[in-house]
C-alpha cells in the first residue's frame, strides 16, 4: 500500500481539535472539584481553563468550515496551542501549582495531545501557506 505524505486537511484537524476543546471544557467546568481532588491541581484553575476552552472551540469550529482557512487564523490556533502547552508545563515547573503524580500525568498527557494537534495543524496549514505565497508572487 503506497504511503501518502499529504497532510490531513486543516479543516478536519480543526474540527477534531474544536470537538476535543469543547468536551475537555465541559469536563473541566463540570468536574473541576473532582479532578482537583485527584490531581492536587487548583479547582479554580481547572474550572477557568475549561471556560477558556469554549471560545477557542468556537473559533476553531468557525474556521474549520472556511475554504481556505485564513493564514492568520491557522497561525493563531498554532500559536495558541503552543502557548497552552508551554503554560501547562511551566505552571508546575515554576511552582505556581503543585500537582501530585496523577496531576503531573494529567498535565503532561494534555500537553502532549495539544502538541500533537499543533503539529498536525502546522503540517496542514503549511500547505495553505505555500499556496498563499505562490498567489502573492503571481499577483506582483
Amino acid at each position: 500500500m503506497p504511503k501518502s505524505n499529504k497532510p490531513v486537511p486543516l479543516q478536519i484537524v480543526l474540527r477534531f481539535d474544536a470537538l476535543v476543546c469543547a468536551v475537555t471544557g465541559i469536563l473541566l467546568v463540570g468536574a473541576s472539584g473532582w479532578i482537583a481532588g485527584l490531581t492536587a491541581l487548583p479547582a479554580s484553575l481547572l474550572f477557568w481553563a475549561g471556560v477558556a476552552l469554549f471560545p477557542v472551540a468556537v473559533l476553531m469550529a468557525v474556521f474549520a468550515v472556511a475554504e481556505p482557512v485564513p493564514t492568520w487564523a491557522s497561525s493563531l490556533v498554532i500559536i495558541g496551542n503552543l502557548l497552552w502547552t508551554v503554560a501547562s508545563l511551566l505552571l508546575p515547573l515554576t511552582g505556581l501549582v503543585s500537582p501530585n503524580m496523577l496531576g503531573w500525568m494529567f498535565l503532561l498527557a494534555q500537553a502532549v495531545i495539544v502538541l500533537c494537534f499543533t503539529w498536525l495543524e502546522w503540517k496542514a496549514a503549511r500547505e495553505g501557506w505555500k499556496v498563499d505565497r505562490k498567489a502573492a508572487n503571481v499577483s506582483t
